[in-house]
């Protein structure tokens, strides 16, 4: 079996408070037409694979894990292999690997015929991280609690977006541990009657993320990426999760474009498309 495992974007990112430990969020995401290829099938012994050597192929994987949650939960003996065809950069906010995890969810609900319901995915894929259970149905959310709690919303606006990764990344489990610097909201409604009423201008004047001001005080190159971006004439420039991507936003693809082939050997990845898959 194969599946196409979606990217997202965070257009507002709101780190509410700690529970028990756990970050919990008040975020807007989005999904976008940038993917890893997922290969699965049954298989002597479990076995990850990727065609990137610096990614985990053990049970530090999102996948293996995925696997094991899934092999306990409905008593499935089967191993597996997976091959994982990565286009996503890793540590870079844009959901890789958890869109990676909930690609397995999906793929092993159809292979035994599980007949999942779609909080019983939920279930699993909050035991993965906080974006699994966004990227089990690739549409714009309200995504609060530690990620398990999702609000659909709708977005019909053309967007297209550019993203630029540098060359370091952050890693999430350890950023999201430290993290204490809780402020309100400010922007969050903004962001969402922007979308619900295809307020283009509103959408993009109030982006935030709650992470970027501290990741830019430890890489202070993103300013750099940012500015570039601005200066290209994309609107909403901001930073995607808890990783290193900078995102911007136009409703005219040609911008992209141009900028795009402005700065594409400048950086490791640098890619255009459009929000929503």
């Amino acid at each position: 079996m194969r599946k196409k495992a979606y990217a997202k974007l965070t257009l507002y990112l709101h780190a509410k408070d700690r529970k028990d430990g756990v970050l919990h969020f008040q975020n807007i995401t989005v999904p976008i037409d940038l993917f890893d290829m997922v290969y699965l099938d049954k298989h002597e012994t479990m076995h990850i694979e990727t065609d990137k050597t610096y990614l985990p192929n053990d049970k530090r994987n999102t996948v293996y894990k995925t696997l094991m949650i899934l092999k306990r939960t409905y008593k499935i003996s089967d191993n597996f292999k997976v091959r994982i065809v990565k286009n996503i950069p890793a540590q870079s906010g844009l959901g890789g690997g958890s869109a990676d995890a909930a690609a397995v969810i999906h793929m092993i609900n159809d292979m035994y015929q599980l007949q999942m319901s779609d909080q019983a995915m939920i279930d699993v894929a909050a035991q993965i991280d906080e974006d699994t259970p966004f990227c089990l149905f690739n549409r714009p959310m309200i995504v609060e609690g530690g990620g398990e709690i999702l609000t659909p919303v709708k977005l019909d606006l053309d967007l297209f977006y550019l993203l630029v990764k540098p060359g370091f990344g952050v890693s999430t489990k350890s950023f999201l541990k430290k993290f204490d610097n809780f402020q309100d909201p400010l922007g969050f409604h903004q962001v969402l009657e922007g979308i619900e009423t295809n307020n283009y201008h509103q959408i993009v004047e109030h982006t935030h993320n709650d992470f970027q001001r501290a990741v830019i005080k430890r890489n202070g190159r993103l300013r750099k990426v940012i500015r570039t971006l601005k200066e290209g004439d994309l609107e909403g420039v901001c930073m995607s999760g808890s990783g290193t991507t900078i995102y911007g936003l136009t409703q005219d693809l040609s911008k992209a474009m141009t900028l795009y082939n402005k700065i594409v050997f400048d950086y490791p990845f640098v890619k255009y498309g459009r929000i929503g898959k």
